[in-house]
């Protein structure tokens, strides 16, 4: 979901990141925690007390959300789904699965698991504050009791029929089993989605209008973000069916500006990256074999010196930090893999070792605008006639 995170470790073999965003929501938890609930439900005890408990207890709360997300992870990869990462920020968090769910009963298993884990989470807390409250110090059972009651929350909240939440993957898996398409499961689902969110945010502006105060603001903005995730599943969605048949060789850039591995950093800017619009190139050895990929920044920041002496090879980033994929592999599997920044990344395509071709942010960003206005790239077109393809390459 975000390009950046800070990292927070693995868990479950999962790298798990947090959005910058994250410390808002820490922030405004324990604020409201240390200035309102705790103090309005218990009197008399010192300040620093209600803001430890409100910084304990909002932590607590972060980590339960980790668990929801950790626990769609787990049954997807129960499912044979990998899991990209899973990343916590301002509005909860996010599992990033490379693929989809193979069926609809799995896409129903993983959807539903969330919910279940923040109602058995909430159970636990709130249980556990009930059952032990008159042992426990009151501010620590008015604690516990707080993230059972905002996980059970949580967990209804999720459950509303509308993607990108899990009710709506909920009622993507329904219509996928009733109707045997997945794309117009998940169509339906996005346009739920869609009405959901305008109705959280007309409610929410409703209550900023005719109470006179911010209260309605978060539901506000939680309706915003439904109404344009749910716009991103759909295209999403559309543009998946679209390039169903579509494999990595018809998008590809089949002659590459490359950089010869054991040419020197400063003979290649000199000879070549001067005379190219290109700033990412795919780095290859003397007998054609892919070794990774570099770019401008990465070889006009060496000092001056060190350009003479090192070999292009010695500074390129080789696979696994390097996506690679073969001519045959779908373009929908690595939209939903890759992540490429513009200048500095590249996917390589490769054919037994060999480097059959790149492709680039830009190639992506045009197969995906291409699909979403009904048409995809054949593998026989040109931009315009006599336009020539052609790169610059070590035999040229």
């Amino acid at each position: 979901m975000f390009r950046t995170s800070i990292p927070l470790g693995r868990f479950a073999g999962i790298p798990v990141g947090a959005h910058w965003s994250v410390l808002i929501v820490l922030a405004l938890i324990a604020d409201l925690l240390a200035t309102s609930v705790l103090p309005s439900a218990t009197h008399g005890h010192p300040n620093a007390w209600y803001w430890v408990t409100g910084v304990v207890t909002a932590l607590a709360f972060l980590a339960s959300l980790l668990a929801h997300e950790l626990a769609h992870a787990i049954v997807a990869r129960r499912y044979r789904v990998r899991v990209k990462r899973i990343t916590l920020w301002m509005l909860g968090g996010a599992a990033e699965l490379e693929g989809e769910p193979p069926s609809p009963k799995a896409d129903l298993n993983i959807a539903v698991v969330g919910p279940l884990t923040s109602l058995v989470l909430g159970g636990v807390f709130w249980g556990a504050a009930v059952l032990t409250g008159q042992w426990l110090p009151v501010l620590l059972a008015l604690g516990l009791a707080w993230i059972g009651i905002t996980n059970v929350l949580l967990a209804v909240f999720n459950l509303l029929p509308g993607a990108p939440l899990d009710g709506g993957r909920v009622l993507r898996a329904a219509m996928w089993k009733r109707t045997g398409n997945r794309a117009r499961a998940n169509a339906v689902a996005a346009r739920t989605g869609q009405v959901l969110g305008f109705a959280l945010a007309l409610l929410g502006l409703g209550e900023m209008l005719f109470s006179g105060s911010f209260n309605g603001l978060w539901l506000a903005l939680i309706g915003w973000f439904l109404i344009f995730a749910a716009q991103a599943e759909l295209a999403s969605g559309t543009a998946r069916e679209r390039l169903a048949g579509v494999r990595v060789a018809d998008v590809m850039d089949p002659h590459p500006v490359v950089a010869p591995g054991w040419w020197t950093v400063e003979a290649f800017l000199a000879e070549v990256a001067v005379s190219t619009r290109r700033r990412a190139f795919p780095v290859v050895s003397f007998d054609g074999q892919a070794i990774g990929v570099t770019s401008l920044g990465e070889l006009t920041r060496l000092p001056e010196q060190a350009r003479f002496t090192s070999r292009v090879a010695d500074v390129a980033r080789k696979p696994p930090a390097v996506p690679t994929a073969g001519p045959d592999d779908k373009v929908v599997d690595v939209l939903s893999k890759v992540v490429l920044r513009p200048g500095r990344d590249l996917l390589l395509v490769l054919d037994h070792g060999r480097l059959a071709g790149v492709i680039g942010p830009d190639d992506l960003s045009r197969t995906l605008e291409l699909a979403s206005s009904g048409h995809t790239l054949r593998p026989d077109q040109t931009v315009m006639p006599g336009a020539s393809g052609g790169g610059w390459s070590p035999s040229s």
